[in-house]
């Protein structure tokens, strides 16, 4: 009994760490963004390691590339790997949610 109560409590306390990548009861986090952020440093290639279901990423070697655009403006282009072998991409453009906070971006991408 003493050793199910033991497993329980870490059990419970793991999912206290990870509770900002799992759905749960309650408001969702806010987490505090990156100081003196340099969006210059965030430019290239991204690959992704681990993500929850969506409905617009379907395959996978999912990676963002993060560039700068003529205009001064920055573009992102997501790919992935279909099951068939095939490549789909998607084209977005960055944007500062609050210029107050220049870590916090969006992305909006034209379908």
């Amino acid at each position: 009994m003493l050793g199910t109560a033991v497993r329980l409590s870490v059990l419970l306390s793991l999912f206290s760490i990870g509770k900002g990548q799992m759905f749960h009861v309650g408001p969702c986090p806010d987490p505090s963004v990156q100081e003196e952020f340099d969006i210059n440093k965030y430019l290239g290639k991204w690959y992704e390691i681990e993500k929850l279901p969506s409905t617009f990423e379907k395959g996978s070697c999912i990676q963002a590339n993060y560039s700068l655009k003529e205009n001064g403006k920055f573009k992102v282009i997501n790919k992935e790997m279909l099951a068939n072998g095939k490549i789909n991409e998607a084209e977005g453009e960055l944007m500062h949610m609050d210029v107050k906070q220049p870590a916090k971006l969006g992305v909006r991408f034209n379908w």
